[in-house]
């Protein structure tokens, strides 16, 4: 499950919230367009490398939230077992046909009854920002619950800073509280256990009219495409580079380690 960060009715860390959704066909288009015009799977896999590389066992992996599955498919080759948990039941079906070895959980990692396994890595890459803020720290409790002994929890997440964040300003109430959940995951884990990295992703379209899909990709509800005007004009003023236009998202990767 892919995850976007923005929306007036999305704003993290209030209790209730509604989205729009697109439609499923729109979504997978916009997704496609997303993978095709950045560079984040490729840079993030590079730092979930590095995260591996610190494992003292790698029997079994934990990808929650999958999406297109880029990620998962990558790191499992490190681990002997997968299993994904994914609440998207097209994704789900697509990722058993497909990968008929991963074990597909198709539940809301709230709901996921996984029984005793536990992993020695689990990623949770841009999936916090459905649910509120106030639920951040008991779904990574349960995480941490399924975590082996010496395993490593990657939990990635939108950085309140940079160009998209920037962009998600100017057009919805946003607020990211990596700072506050960093700061609340030192406390209850110890220091030494928690690490964080840093790492900037670049998209780039040779078109206007991408970018703009982009910008409603990333706004996620379709209530946005009644400002398409204006953020087609937000990214021709300020994106704008030879060949096409540039919008630069900054993230953040938080690690902890049992």
């Amino acid at each position: 499950m892919v995850m976007n960060m923005a929306g007036a009715d999305l704003q993290l860390g209030i209790e209730s919230c509604h989205v729009d959704m697109e439609e499923e066909a729109e979504y997978q288009r916009q997704l496609k367009l997303f993978s095709e015009c950045s560079q984040e799977k490729s840079i993030e896999l590079v730092h979930i490398g590095e995260v591996i590389s610190e494992l003292r066992n790698s029997k079994k992996f934990l990808d929650i939230g999958a999406g297109t599955g880029n990620l998962t498919i990558s790191v499992s080759q490190f681990f002997a077992e997968t299993k994904i948990v994914e609440p998207n039941k097209r994704q789900a079906e697509l990722f058993q046909r497909r990968h008929p070895k991963f074990c597909v959980n198709d539940a809301r990692w709230e709901d996921a009854d996984l029984g005793s396994d536990l992993f020695d890595f689990i990623l949770c890459s841009h999936v916090l920002y459905y649910v509120p803020a106030c639920d951040w720290l008991k779904m990574i409790a349960k995480m941490y619950a399924h975590l082996a002994a010496h395993g490593i929890i990657a939990i990635v997440l939108q950085s309140p800073v940079g160009g998209v964040a920037e962009f998600f300003r100017s057009f919805s109430k946003y607020d990211v509280p990596v700072i506050e959940l960093w700061r609340n995951l030192t406390m209850t884990y110890g220091y030494q256990s928690v690490q964080v990295r840093y790492f900037v992703n670049e998209i780039f379209t040779e078109t206007i009219e991408d970018m703009v899909d982009l910008g409603l990709f990333l706004l996620l509800d379709k209530k946005y495409r009644s400002r398409k005007e204006k953020i087609e004009r937000y990214f021709d003023e300020r994106h704008k580079v030879d060949g096409g236009y540039r919008i630069m998202q900054d993230e953040i990767m938080l690690t902890i380690k049992r």
